[in-house]
């Protein structure tokens, strides 16, 4: 049994706001302790939502999990070397993006409960400091440790959607993401490599790279942190038009619920009539995905996307959600074999590196109850990499929950 039980991927859960990314305000509000009982409640109610989902889809989602399976391994893989999109590449992206306009500064955004509204999207408040992100570096160093000299290393922070979206009136704020995540990159050890991401997603600002409804990125927002990542590890990246998609319509995500309460219970209205939409890929090089879920004590072979997924938990569809492990086999000979440490920012990330992995080993440090450092080590992973939102870099259980898996 988890040393939590499972609601899915959303990291919407109450001690989400005590510190760090979700607290330590510059500006503190008398009522404080009122908001925070009234977020907990709700956020538990949401909670339920997923467990009660996956239960009765389990089923109908194992029925199309094989015919998935063997679509998938009629796929040809092809690599290509990527510093920036094709022109085909650039073509696929724009069939999948929603475009946004820049931000519009004579927009009024307000506070709808602990989610912030600007021009129908829904946003996370950032207050991370210095404190926290040096906290979180000394974990990642801590994993570096434990791990070994053998082991390469690799830490990414993921800016949430604000810096992308909001103007700068609103930016001013609340903390500095940016300058946050360069505080983490400088304070561990030289042995970890740093994958900044930050300028990588602000050239793609007008593409739909994050969700409107979710505290998440999309697939493409996550295939241009994958690009730098492959940079960085001197790997090639797999080329976003050589892979077939599918997507998840009408998915009203964590943001959305956070909104719902007792006297609102429809919640928030422009979220709920700008429903996203979930876009996964295919990715042909998978030859076994074992995964453990949360609440049970076997291991079953599934499909790395739950197709099924839908409604709230759409974005569960990457990797099946938040659960203790993955094991990814591939048909790739690369002699490499990777660990992703992860929050669910990692979750759509992840299907991407099975083309430059012989195994990927996804862990969710929330869930694991086993030691990761040993079991990277005994299994001789070459490669491990450390992949959280700067929301829960900045939030000190969250971090340290690292901490229990490595030692």
């Amino acid at each position: 049994m988890s040393r939590r039980s499972s609601f899915g991927y959303s990291s919407y859960r109450p001690r989400s706001y005590r510190s760090g990314g979700y607290g330590g305000r510059r500006r503190k509000g008398g009522k404080s302790a009122v908001i925070a009982i009234s977020i907990i409640a709700l956020i538990l109610i949401a909670a339920a939502v997923p467990a009660i989902y996956f239960a009765f889809m389990r089923d109908k989602g194992h029925e199309e999990i094989k015919e998935q399976t063997s679509t998938a391994s009629s796929y040809e893989n092809s690599l290509h070397e990527v510093s920036e999109l094709s022109a085909a590449s650039k073509e696929e992206s724009a069939q999948n993006s929603a475009p946004e306009s820049s931000p519009d500064p004579d927009i009024e955004g307000y506070h709808d409960g602990n989610v912030f509204m600007y021009d129908r999207s829904g946003y996370e408040m950032f207050y991370g400091t210095d404190g926290s992100a040096q906290n979180y570096a000394d974990i990642v160093s801590a994993v570096k440790a434990a791990v070994g000299k053998d082991v390469k290393v690799y830490n990414m922070v993921v800016p949430n959607h604000a810096p992308f979206g909001l103007p700068e009136k609103y930016l001013s704020q609340m903390n500095d993401e940016k300058e946050n995540i360069k505080k983490i990159y400088s304070s561990y050890t030289e042995d970890v490599t740093p994958i900044d991401v930050f300028a990588a997603e602000n050239d793609h600002r007008s593409e739909y790279t994050y969700f409107k409804t979710d505290h998440n990125w999309t697939a493409l927002g996550a295939y241009y942190a994958y690009q730098e990542f492959c940079k960085a590890a001197n790997t090639k990246a797999i080329e976003l038009s050589s892979l077939s998609k599918g997507n998840i319509t009408g998915f009203r995500g964590s943001l959305f619920a956070a909104t719902r309460t007792d006297e609102n219970p429809d919640g928030n209205k422009e979220l709920s009539a700008n429903p996203d939409t979930v876009i996964y890929y295919n990715m042909p090089c998978i030859e076994s995905c074992i995964l453990l879920e949360n609440g049970k004590t076997e291991e079953q072979e599934v499909p790395i996307i739950a197709s099924f997924a839908e409604g709230s938990n759409s974005y569960s569809a990457f990797i099946w959600g938040n659960n203790p492990y993955m094991k990814v086999t591939t048909t790739q000979k690369t002699g490499r074999k990777l660990c992703i440490i992860k929050d669910s920012y990692g979750c759509a990330f992840a299907p991407f590196v099975t083309a430059n992995y012989d195994e990927v080993f996804i862990v969710d440090p929330s869930f694991y109850e086993g030691n990761a450092a040993e079991y990277i080590i005994n299994n001789k992973y070459t490669d491990v990499l450390i992949i959280n939102s700067v929301m829960n870099a900045n939030t000190s259980f969250k971090a340290n929950d690292i901490m229990t898996i490595i030692k």
